[in-house]
């Protein structure tokens, strides 16, 4: 589960980096779709680090546990099908049955 979901975040934080690369300049401070990719990258950073910690075992699994919860239940980062099923299924992995109940799966 855990190497699935750091192996999503690894990839969606490299399109950030280039998305924000290779955004149009100037940029102005209220352009809202930059402003947005740049604090989505801050998000995929810093799960990736709790995923990073946990399987380093700097935190076990209970700091695991809690890093994937987060990713499940964090705001998706985009219209993408591999995020919607990789979300799915580590809910059910985390939660069994009760992943439908926790409005993730189905």
């Amino acid at each position: 589960m855990a190497v699935a979901l750091r192996a999503y975040l690894v990839r969606a934080r490299a399109a950030a980096d280039a998305e924000i690369r290779t955004y149009p300049t100037p940029i102005p401070r209220c352009d809202a779709q930059f402003n947005f990719v740049y604090e989505q990258r801050a998000r995929l950073t810093e799960l990736l680090n709790q995923v990073n910690a946990a399987l380093d075992g700097e935190d076990g699994a209970d700091a695991l546990s809690r890093a994937i919860e987060a990713f499940i239940r964090a705001s998706p980062q985009g219209a993408n099908g591999e995020e919607d099923g990789l979300r799915k299924r580590l809910a059910a992995d985390l939660w069994g049955s009760d992943a439908t109940t926790k409005g993730v799966a189905g």
